[in-house]
Protein backbone atom coordinates (compact mmCIF):
# COMPACT_ATOMS: atom_id res chain seq x y z
CA UNK A 1 0.00 0.00 0.00
CA UNK A 2 1.39 3.30 -0.87
CA UNK A 3 0.32 6.38 1.52
CA UNK A 4 0.65 9.45 0.99
CA UNK A 5 0.56 11.90 4.60
CA UNK A 6 0.13 15.68 4.53
CA UNK A 7 0.83 18.03 6.85
CA UNK A 8 -1.38 21.40 6.01
CA UNK A 9 -0.28 24.80 6.95
CA UNK A 10 -0.91 26.49 9.65
CA UNK A 11 -0.39 30.61 10.76
CA UNK A 12 2.47 29.87 12.88
CA UNK A 13 3.29 33.32 15.15
CA UNK A 14 6.02 31.10 16.94
CA UNK A 15 8.71 28.26 15.76
CA UNK A 16 7.13 25.83 13.61
CA UNK A 17 7.46 22.29 14.80
CA UNK A 18 7.55 18.87 13.21
CA UNK A 19 4.36 17.48 13.43
CA UNK A 20 4.77 14.01 15.87
CA UNK A 21 1.48 12.55 15.25
CA UNK A 22 2.00 12.16 11.21
CA UNK A 23 5.40 11.23 11.96
CA UNK A 24 4.56 7.97 14.76
CA UNK A 25 1.25 7.08 11.67
CA UNK A 26 4.38 6.58 8.96
CA UNK A 27 6.74 5.07 11.57
CA UNK A 28 3.91 2.45 11.71
CA UNK A 29 3.49 1.84 7.97
CA UNK A 30 6.96 1.54 7.10
CA UNK A 31 7.12 -0.72 9.90
CA UNK A 32 4.05 -2.40 8.33
CA UNK A 33 6.04 -2.64 4.52
CA UNK A 34 3.97 -0.11 3.66
CA UNK A 35 5.44 2.72 1.30
CA UNK A 36 4.55 6.41 2.81
CA UNK A 37 5.85 9.72 2.10
CA UNK A 38 4.96 13.00 3.90
CA UNK A 39 4.07 16.30 1.81
CA UNK A 40 5.27 19.02 4.57
CA UNK A 41 3.21 22.09 3.70
CA UNK A 42 3.83 23.96 6.96
CA UNK A 43 7.55 25.36 5.99
CA UNK A 44 6.92 25.40 2.15
CA UNK A 45 4.71 26.88 0.14
CA UNK A 46 0.91 25.73 -0.26
CA UNK A 47 -0.24 25.38 -3.62
CA UNK A 48 -2.57 23.09 -5.16
CA UNK A 49 0.16 22.58 -8.37
CA UNK A 50 2.47 21.11 -5.79
CA UNK A 51 -0.22 18.46 -4.48
CA UNK A 52 -1.29 18.19 -8.25
CA UNK A 53 2.53 17.35 -8.51
CA UNK A 54 2.99 14.81 -5.91
CA UNK A 55 -0.19 12.86 -6.31
CA UNK A 56 0.93 12.07 -10.32
CA UNK A 57 4.74 11.52 -8.95
CA UNK A 58 3.62 9.01 -6.19
CA UNK A 59 0.46 7.66 -7.14
CA UNK A 60 -0.69 6.81 -3.67
CA UNK A 61 -3.31 4.67 -3.10
CA UNK A 62 -4.49 6.78 0.35
CA UNK A 63 -4.09 10.19 1.23
CA UNK A 64 -4.16 10.90 5.32
CA UNK A 65 -4.46 14.54 6.72
CA UNK A 66 -4.37 15.68 10.67
CA UNK A 67 -5.66 19.08 11.70
CA UNK A 68 -6.48 21.26 14.31
CA UNK A 69 -9.29 23.50 14.91
CA UNK A 70 -8.00 26.76 13.15
CA UNK A 71 -6.18 24.69 9.90
CA UNK A 72 -9.01 22.10 9.49
CA UNK A 73 -10.71 24.08 6.30
CA UNK A 74 -7.57 23.79 4.57
CA UNK A 75 -7.35 20.23 5.55
CA UNK A 76 -10.20 19.44 4.52
CA UNK A 77 -10.02 20.96 1.08
CA UNK A 78 -6.63 19.85 0.36
CA UNK A 79 -8.41 16.08 0.49
CA UNK A 80 -11.38 17.66 -1.75
CA UNK A 81 -8.54 18.74 -4.01
CA UNK A 82 -6.90 14.97 -3.65
CA UNK A 83 -10.64 13.52 -4.70
CA UNK A 84 -10.67 15.97 -7.67
CA UNK A 85 -6.99 14.81 -9.24
CA UNK A 86 -7.93 10.93 -8.30
CA UNK A 87 -11.93 10.03 -7.22
CA UNK A 88 -10.31 6.36 -6.54
CA UNK A 89 -7.65 7.84 -3.90
CA UNK A 90 -8.95 6.58 -0.36
CA UNK A 91 -9.25 10.24 1.54
CA UNK A 92 -8.73 9.86 5.42
CA UNK A 93 -8.41 12.62 7.66
CA UNK A 94 -7.39 12.74 11.88
CA UNK A 95 -6.91 14.55 14.91
CA UNK A 96 -8.55 16.63 17.97
CA UNK A 97 -11.07 18.56 15.99
CA UNK A 98 -12.60 15.84 13.59
CA UNK A 99 -12.50 13.40 16.92
CA UNK A 100 -15.31 15.61 18.33
CA UNK A 101 -16.76 16.46 15.27
CA UNK A 102 -17.40 13.09 13.71
CA UNK A 103 -21.26 13.86 11.91
CA UNK A 104 -20.60 17.19 11.21
CA UNK A 105 -17.59 16.50 9.49
CA UNK A 106 -18.46 13.71 7.08
CA UNK A 107 -21.65 15.41 6.67
CA UNK A 108 -19.80 18.67 5.30
CA UNK A 109 -17.54 17.15 3.52
CA UNK A 110 -18.69 14.16 1.26
CA UNK A 111 -14.92 14.04 -0.01
CA UNK A 112 -13.59 12.30 2.87
CA UNK A 113 -13.67 8.62 3.40
CA UNK A 114 -12.74 7.82 6.16
CA UNK A 115 -12.04 9.86 9.89
CA UNK A 116 -10.02 8.48 12.81
CA UNK A 117 -10.61 9.40 16.00
CA UNK A 118 -8.19 9.41 18.94
CA UNK A 119 -4.93 7.92 18.86
CA UNK A 120 -4.42 7.09 14.88
CA UNK A 121 -1.01 4.81 15.04
CA UNK A 122 -2.92 0.78 15.39
CA UNK A 123 -6.14 2.24 13.22
CA UNK A 124 -4.52 3.45 10.41
CA UNK A 125 -2.61 -0.75 10.19
CA UNK A 126 -6.27 -1.89 9.95
CA UNK A 127 -7.45 0.50 7.43
CA UNK A 128 -4.47 -0.34 5.02
CA UNK A 129 -4.45 -4.04 6.23
CA UNK A 130 -7.33 -4.55 4.90
CA UNK A 131 -9.94 -4.81 7.70
CA UNK A 132 -13.33 -4.41 7.03
CA UNK A 133 -14.29 -0.85 8.21
CA UNK A 134 -17.12 -1.99 10.29
CA UNK A 135 -14.43 -4.25 12.41
CA UNK A 136 -12.25 -0.87 12.46
CA UNK A 137 -12.34 0.65 16.23
CA UNK A 138 -11.69 4.17 16.26
CA UNK A 139 -13.47 5.65 12.79
CA UNK A 140 -16.35 6.97 11.46
CA UNK A 141 -17.14 6.39 7.56
CA UNK A 142 -20.27 6.09 5.07
CA UNK A 143 -21.95 3.58 4.63
CA UNK A 144 -25.66 3.62 2.54
CA UNK A 145 -25.92 7.44 2.52
CA UNK A 146 -25.87 7.51 6.32
CA UNK A 147 -22.81 7.66 8.87
CA UNK A 148 -21.34 4.41 10.24
CA UNK A 149 -19.49 5.40 13.77
CA UNK A 150 -17.46 2.53 15.27
CA UNK A 151 -16.64 2.20 18.72
CA UNK A 152 -14.01 3.91 20.61
CA UNK A 153 -10.47 2.21 20.64
CA UNK A 154 -8.93 2.28 23.53
CA UNK A 155 -5.91 3.91 23.88
CA UNK A 156 -2.09 2.31 23.45
CA UNK A 157 -1.50 1.33 26.64
CA UNK A 158 2.69 0.27 25.94
CA UNK A 159 4.47 3.35 24.01
CA UNK A 160 7.18 1.49 24.01
CA UNK A 161 6.05 -1.04 21.14
CA UNK A 162 5.54 2.18 19.02
CA UNK A 163 8.15 2.73 16.43
CA UNK A 164 10.55 5.35 16.89
CA UNK A 165 8.52 8.52 14.89
CA UNK A 166 9.83 9.08 11.26
CA UNK A 167 11.15 12.33 11.20
CA UNK A 168 13.52 11.54 8.63
CA UNK A 169 10.89 12.24 6.18
CA UNK A 170 10.18 15.70 7.15
CA UNK A 171 12.52 18.42 5.31
CA UNK A 172 14.92 18.15 8.05
CA UNK A 173 17.06 20.96 6.09
CA UNK A 174 14.15 23.80 6.40
CA UNK A 175 13.41 23.05 10.04
CA UNK A 176 17.21 23.20 10.60
CA UNK A 177 17.44 26.57 8.58
CA UNK A 178 14.63 27.54 10.78
CA UNK A 179 16.77 26.81 14.09
CA UNK A 180 13.28 24.87 15.00
CA UNK A 181 13.55 22.52 18.10
CA UNK A 182 13.80 18.33 17.19
CA UNK A 183 10.68 17.00 19.01
CA UNK A 184 10.52 13.78 21.13
CA UNK A 185 7.58 12.90 23.78
CA UNK A 186 8.30 11.10 26.67
CA UNK A 187 4.54 10.46 27.49
CA UNK A 188 0.57 10.70 26.07
CA UNK A 189 -2.15 11.76 28.60
CA UNK A 190 -3.29 14.31 30.96
CA UNK A 191 -4.19 14.12 34.63
CA UNK A 192 -6.45 17.17 34.43
CA UNK A 193 -9.32 18.85 32.87
CA UNK A 194 -9.43 22.03 32.38
CA UNK A 195 -12.30 23.31 30.96
CA UNK A 196 -10.81 24.90 27.38
CA UNK A 197 -8.52 22.22 27.04
CA UNK A 198 -8.81 18.75 25.17
CA UNK A 199 -6.08 17.33 26.15
CA UNK A 200 -7.10 14.89 28.35
CA UNK A 201 -10.28 13.84 26.07
CA UNK A 202 -8.28 13.19 23.08
CA UNK A 203 -5.37 11.32 24.87
CA UNK A 204 -6.91 10.09 28.34
CA UNK A 205 -6.09 11.35 31.69
CA UNK A 206 -4.11 8.33 33.43
CA UNK A 207 -0.30 9.71 32.01
CA UNK A 208 1.09 6.51 29.58
CA UNK A 209 4.77 6.78 29.97
CA UNK A 210 7.72 5.89 27.62
CA UNK A 211 10.97 4.28 28.69
CA UNK A 212 13.09 6.74 29.36
CA UNK A 213 16.46 5.42 27.58
CA UNK A 214 14.05 5.53 24.32
CA UNK A 215 13.02 8.94 25.21
CA UNK A 216 16.71 10.11 25.25
CA UNK A 217 17.82 7.90 22.42
CA UNK A 218 15.48 9.78 19.75
CA UNK A 219 16.72 13.26 21.21
CA UNK A 220 20.54 11.66 20.39
CA UNK A 221 18.75 10.93 17.11
CA UNK A 222 17.86 14.88 16.38
CA UNK A 223 21.43 15.64 17.47
CA UNK A 224 23.03 13.69 14.92
CA UNK A 225 20.78 15.85 12.22
CA UNK A 226 22.62 18.78 13.56
CA UNK A 227 19.65 19.80 16.27
CA UNK A 228 20.83 21.37 19.09
CA UNK A 229 17.55 22.09 21.00
CA UNK A 230 15.15 19.00 21.74
CA UNK A 231 11.31 20.18 22.49
CA UNK A 232 9.63 17.63 24.58
CA UNK A 233 5.70 17.64 23.18
CA UNK A 234 3.96 15.94 26.73
CA UNK A 235 1.15 17.82 27.59
CA UNK A 236 2.60 17.86 31.05
CA UNK A 237 6.32 16.51 31.17
CA UNK A 238 6.51 17.52 35.12
CA UNK A 239 3.65 15.15 35.97
CA UNK A 240 5.68 12.17 37.81
CA UNK A 241 8.44 13.11 39.57
CA UNK A 242 9.97 9.78 39.25
CA UNK A 243 9.98 9.78 35.74
CA UNK A 244 11.00 13.43 35.02
CA UNK A 245 13.94 12.49 36.92
CA UNK A 246 14.67 9.44 34.83
CA UNK A 247 14.63 11.81 32.07
CA UNK A 248 16.86 14.12 33.11
CA UNK A 249 19.54 11.41 35.00
CA UNK A 250 19.36 9.57 31.21
CA UNK A 251 20.33 13.49 29.74
CA UNK A 252 23.18 13.49 32.66
CA UNK A 253 24.29 10.04 32.52
CA UNK A 254 25.28 10.21 28.56
CA UNK A 255 27.14 13.27 29.21
CA UNK A 256 24.75 15.27 26.16
CA UNK A 257 24.34 19.01 26.04
CA UNK A 258 21.36 19.90 24.36
CA UNK A 259 19.14 23.05 25.70
CA UNK A 260 15.52 21.54 26.21
CA UNK A 261 11.79 23.25 27.07
CA UNK A 262 9.00 21.63 28.43
CA UNK A 263 5.46 21.98 28.85
CA UNK A 264 4.83 22.30 32.72
CA UNK A 265 1.97 23.30 35.80
CA UNK A 266 2.94 25.67 38.57
CA UNK A 267 1.61 22.82 41.03
CA UNK A 268 4.17 19.95 39.57
CA UNK A 269 7.22 21.61 40.61
CA UNK A 270 9.74 21.97 43.36
CA UNK A 271 12.94 23.50 43.66
CA UNK A 272 14.23 20.28 43.33
CA UNK A 273 12.92 18.96 40.28
CA UNK A 274 13.22 22.08 38.39
CA UNK A 275 17.19 22.56 39.41
CA UNK A 276 16.91 18.65 38.09
CA UNK A 277 15.66 20.26 35.38
CA UNK A 278 18.50 22.73 34.77
CA UNK A 279 21.27 20.46 35.58
CA UNK A 280 19.90 18.08 32.25
CA UNK A 281 19.75 21.05 30.27
CA UNK A 282 16.03 22.58 30.52
CA UNK A 283 16.49 26.10 29.66
CA UNK A 284 12.59 27.49 29.95
CA UNK A 285 9.43 26.26 30.80
CA UNK A 286 5.25 26.83 29.78
CA UNK A 287 3.06 27.79 32.26
CA UNK A 288 -0.58 27.94 31.71
CA UNK A 289 -1.85 30.74 34.35
CA UNK A 290 -4.81 31.93 32.35
CA UNK A 291 -5.73 34.40 34.86
CA UNK A 292 -5.15 36.53 37.08
CA UNK A 293 -8.40 36.46 39.14
CA UNK A 294 -8.72 33.25 41.15
CA UNK A 295 -12.77 33.07 41.03
CA UNK A 296 -11.91 32.30 37.19
CA UNK A 297 -9.11 29.85 37.83
CA UNK A 298 -11.84 27.88 40.18
CA UNK A 299 -14.20 28.13 37.40
CA UNK A 300 -12.09 26.96 35.05
CA UNK A 301 -11.38 24.06 37.15
CA UNK A 302 -7.55 24.88 37.02
CA UNK A 303 -6.92 24.03 40.19
CA UNK A 304 -4.14 26.42 41.14
CA UNK A 305 -3.47 29.27 43.38
CA UNK A 306 -2.12 33.26 42.02
CA UNK A 307 0.27 32.24 44.96
CA UNK A 308 1.55 28.79 43.71
CA UNK A 309 1.47 30.69 40.77
CA UNK A 310 4.43 33.11 42.37
CA UNK A 311 5.79 30.86 43.85
CA UNK A 312 6.75 28.26 41.05
CA UNK A 313 7.93 31.41 38.77
CA UNK A 314 10.31 32.62 41.47
CA UNK A 315 11.50 28.58 41.73
CA UNK A 316 12.48 28.29 38.24
CA UNK A 317 13.77 31.62 37.84
CA UNK A 318 15.91 31.10 40.76
CA UNK A 319 17.01 27.50 39.58
CA UNK A 320 18.25 29.48 35.81
CA UNK A 321 14.93 28.10 34.15
CA UNK A 322 13.68 31.30 32.15
CA UNK A 323 9.57 31.23 31.78
CA UNK A 324 6.91 31.73 29.50
CA UNK A 325 3.55 32.44 31.08
CA UNK A 326 0.15 32.16 29.20
CA UNK A 327 -3.09 34.23 29.59
CA UNK A 328 -6.12 33.12 28.45
CA UNK A 329 -8.70 36.33 28.18
CA UNK A 330 -12.86 35.46 27.73
CA UNK A 331 -12.77 33.04 29.88
CA UNK A 332 -15.99 32.28 31.82
CA UNK A 333 -16.60 34.83 34.59
CA UNK A 334 -13.89 37.41 32.35
CA UNK A 335 -15.17 41.43 32.99
CA UNK A 336 -13.16 44.38 31.96
CA UNK A 337 -12.20 44.42 35.75
CA UNK A 338 -10.83 40.96 35.72
CA UNK A 339 -8.85 41.47 32.60
CA UNK A 340 -7.54 44.53 34.14
CA UNK A 341 -6.47 42.51 37.33
CA UNK A 342 -4.79 39.49 34.53
CA UNK A 343 -2.71 42.38 33.32
CA UNK A 344 -1.89 43.98 36.55
CA UNK A 345 -1.05 40.32 38.02
CA UNK A 346 1.29 39.97 34.73
CA UNK A 347 4.02 42.84 36.11
CA UNK A 348 3.55 41.13 39.30
CA UNK A 349 5.02 37.90 38.88
CA UNK A 350 7.53 39.22 35.92
CA UNK A 351 8.09 36.19 33.70
CA UNK A 352 10.57 36.33 31.39
CA UNK A 353 7.87 35.84 28.47
CA UNK A 354 4.45 36.18 28.41
CA UNK A 355 1.38 35.21 25.89
CA UNK A 356 -1.89 36.50 25.73
CA UNK A 357 -4.39 34.74 24.16
CA UNK A 358 -8.04 35.13 23.78
CA UNK A 359 -10.48 32.33 24.56
CA UNK A 360 -11.13 29.67 21.40
CA UNK A 361 -14.10 27.23 22.56
CA UNK A 362 -12.61 24.28 20.61
CA UNK A 363 -14.88 21.30 19.85
CA UNK A 364 -14.37 18.69 22.68
CA UNK A 365 -13.65 21.24 25.56
CA UNK A 366 -16.44 21.13 28.22
CA UNK A 367 -16.82 25.21 28.01
CA UNK A 368 -18.06 24.88 24.55
CA UNK A 369 -20.29 21.57 24.92
CA UNK A 370 -21.65 23.61 28.28
CA UNK A 371 -20.97 27.14 26.77
CA UNK A 372 -24.84 28.25 28.36
CA UNK A 373 -23.97 26.98 31.76
CA UNK A 374 -20.49 28.69 31.69
CA UNK A 375 -22.19 32.09 30.64
CA UNK A 376 -20.32 31.66 27.40
CA UNK A 377 -22.46 33.03 24.05
CA UNK A 378 -20.51 31.29 21.04
CA UNK A 379 -20.23 34.18 17.89
CA UNK A 380 -18.95 32.08 15.12
CA UNK A 381 -18.06 28.72 14.19
CA UNK A 382 -15.64 29.84 10.97
CA UNK A 383 -12.59 27.82 12.44
CA UNK A 384 -10.35 29.94 10.43
CA UNK A 385 -10.97 32.50 13.04
CA UNK A 386 -9.86 29.80 16.09
CA UNK A 387 -6.46 31.09 16.02
CA UNK A 388 -6.26 31.96 19.61
CA UNK A 389 -5.54 35.47 18.55
CA UNK A 390 -9.12 37.32 18.33
CA UNK A 391 -12.49 36.86 20.16
CA UNK A 392 -14.87 34.43 18.55
CA UNK A 393 -16.84 34.26 22.03
CA UNK A 394 -17.97 36.96 24.88
CA UNK A 395 -18.66 36.38 28.62
CA UNK A 396 -22.21 38.76 30.44
CA UNK A 397 -19.02 41.11 31.52
CA UNK A 398 -16.71 41.37 28.12
CA UNK A 399 -17.57 41.66 24.58
CA UNK A 400 -15.64 41.39 21.64
CA UNK A 401 -14.82 44.79 21.75
CA UNK A 402 -13.90 45.16 25.13
CA UNK A 403 -11.43 42.11 24.70
CA UNK A 404 -9.83 43.20 21.82
CA UNK A 405 -9.24 46.49 23.22
CA UNK A 406 -6.82 44.86 26.35
CA UNK A 407 -4.95 42.99 23.91
CA UNK A 408 -4.17 46.14 22.22
CA UNK A 409 -3.50 47.75 25.35
CA UNK A 410 -0.83 45.03 26.12
CA UNK A 411 0.60 44.70 23.43
CA UNK A 412 1.29 48.19 23.12
CA UNK A 413 2.71 48.17 26.98
CA UNK A 414 5.12 45.26 25.76
CA UNK A 415 6.51 47.10 23.29
CA UNK A 416 6.91 50.28 25.59
CA UNK A 417 8.95 47.96 28.43
CA UNK A 418 11.09 46.94 24.86
CA UNK A 419 11.72 50.22 23.73
CA UNK A 420 12.82 50.93 27.47
CA UNK A 421 15.39 47.72 27.17
CA UNK A 422 17.27 48.86 24.46
CA UNK A 423 20.55 49.71 25.18
CA UNK A 424 20.35 47.73 28.52
CA UNK A 425 20.00 44.00 27.29
CA UNK A 426 23.07 41.88 28.44
CA UNK A 427 24.81 40.18 25.64
CA UNK A 428 23.02 36.61 25.95
CA UNK A 429 19.33 38.93 25.55
CA UNK A 430 21.27 40.87 22.36
CA UNK A 431 21.95 37.33 20.72
CA UNK A 432 17.90 35.97 21.06
CA UNK A 433 16.67 39.65 19.89
CA UNK A 434 18.88 39.03 16.70
CA UNK A 435 17.40 35.84 16.47
CA UNK A 436 13.87 37.37 16.48
CA UNK A 437 14.78 39.62 13.74
CA UNK A 438 16.06 36.82 11.56
CA UNK A 439 12.78 34.91 11.51
CA UNK A 440 10.56 36.92 9.42
CA UNK A 441 13.51 36.69 6.30
CA UNK A 442 13.63 33.11 6.87
CA UNK A 443 10.23 32.36 7.44
CA UNK A 444 9.47 34.59 4.22
CA UNK A 445 12.16 32.28 2.31
CA UNK A 446 11.01 28.93 3.81
CA UNK A 447 7.14 29.99 3.27
CA UNK A 448 7.31 31.20 -0.20
CA UNK A 449 9.85 28.66 -1.97
CA UNK A 450 11.62 31.70 -2.72
CA UNK A 451 14.87 29.79 -3.38
CA UNK A 452 13.50 26.86 -5.47
CA UNK A 453 11.36 29.00 -7.68
CA UNK A 454 14.19 30.98 -9.18
CA UNK A 455 14.81 28.09 -11.14
CA UNK A 456 18.50 28.09 -13.04
CA UNK A 457 20.67 31.35 -12.42
CA UNK A 458 23.01 31.87 -14.82
CA UNK A 459 26.75 31.74 -13.77
CA UNK A 460 27.74 35.82 -12.73
CA UNK A 461 30.04 35.36 -9.95
CA UNK A 462 29.92 33.93 -6.34
CA UNK A 463 27.22 31.83 -6.68
CA UNK A 464 25.78 33.09 -2.70
CA UNK A 465 26.07 36.26 -3.41
CA UNK A 466 24.04 36.00 -6.98
CA UNK A 467 21.32 34.18 -5.29
CA UNK A 468 21.27 36.46 -2.65
CA UNK A 469 20.89 39.47 -4.83
CA UNK A 470 18.05 37.56 -6.80
CA UNK A 471 16.14 36.51 -3.48
CA UNK A 472 16.43 40.23 -2.42
CA UNK A 473 14.61 41.40 -5.40
CA UNK A 474 11.72 38.93 -4.22
CA UNK A 475 11.36 39.67 -0.59
CA UNK A 476 11.82 43.23 1.26
CA UNK A 477 14.62 42.49 3.20
CA UNK A 478 18.06 43.73 2.67
CA UNK A 479 20.73 42.34 0.66
CA UNK A 480 22.94 41.72 4.23
CA UNK A 481 20.37 40.14 5.82
CA UNK A 482 19.59 37.40 3.05
CA UNK A 483 22.91 36.79 2.50
CA UNK A 484 23.84 36.28 6.36
CA UNK A 485 20.87 33.52 6.25
CA UNK A 486 22.18 32.09 3.24
CA UNK A 487 25.76 32.21 4.18
CA UNK A 488 25.10 29.99 7.29
CA UNK A 489 22.59 27.45 5.29
CA UNK A 490 25.52 26.93 2.97
CA UNK A 491 28.45 26.68 5.54
CA UNK A 492 26.00 23.95 7.20
CA UNK A 493 25.28 21.87 3.82
CA UNK A 494 21.92 22.96 4.30
CA UNK A 495 21.55 24.61 0.99
CA UNK A 496 23.46 23.07 -1.61
CA UNK A 497 23.63 24.01 -5.45
CA UNK A 498 24.33 21.79 -8.64
CA UNK A 499 26.25 23.16 -11.91
CA UNK A 500 24.58 22.85 -14.66
CA UNK A 501 26.42 24.52 -18.01
CA UNK A 502 26.43 27.80 -17.38
CA UNK A 503 23.30 28.23 -14.74
CA UNK A 504 23.23 26.94 -11.20
CA UNK A 505 20.56 25.41 -9.50
CA UNK A 506 20.24 25.74 -5.65
CA UNK A 507 18.33 22.44 -4.12
CA UNK A 508 17.57 22.58 -0.09
CA UNK A 509 19.69 18.87 0.95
Amino acid sequence: MRVLLVNPPYPYSEVPLMQLGLAYIAAVLEKNGDEVEILDLLISQYTKDKIKQKLEEYQPDIVGVTSVTLNYPIASDILKYCKSINKDVTTIIGGPHVTFMVEETLNEAPWIDILVKGEGEQTILDIVNGKKLEDVEGIAYRLNDGIEITPDRVFINDLDALPSPALHLYPISRYRAFKAPWSVISGRGCPFNCIFCVGSRMVGRKVRYRNPKLVIDEAERGMAQGFNEIHFEDDLLTSNRKHLFAICDEIISRGLKFDWKAFSRVDTVTPDSLRKMREAGCTGVLYGVESGNQHILDKVKKKITLEKIKEAVKMAQDAGISVFASMIIGLPGETKETMEQSVRFASEIKADFWGFHVLAPFPGTEVRENAEEYGIEILTNDWSKYDANRPVSRTEGAGPEEITEMLHRYYRGLRMTQEEMDGTMTPEQEVKEREKRRCPVVWSILRGDVIENLGMIERDGDPVTVLSNKVAETIPYSQDQIKDNIESWVGKDLLKYDIKGEHVVWRWS
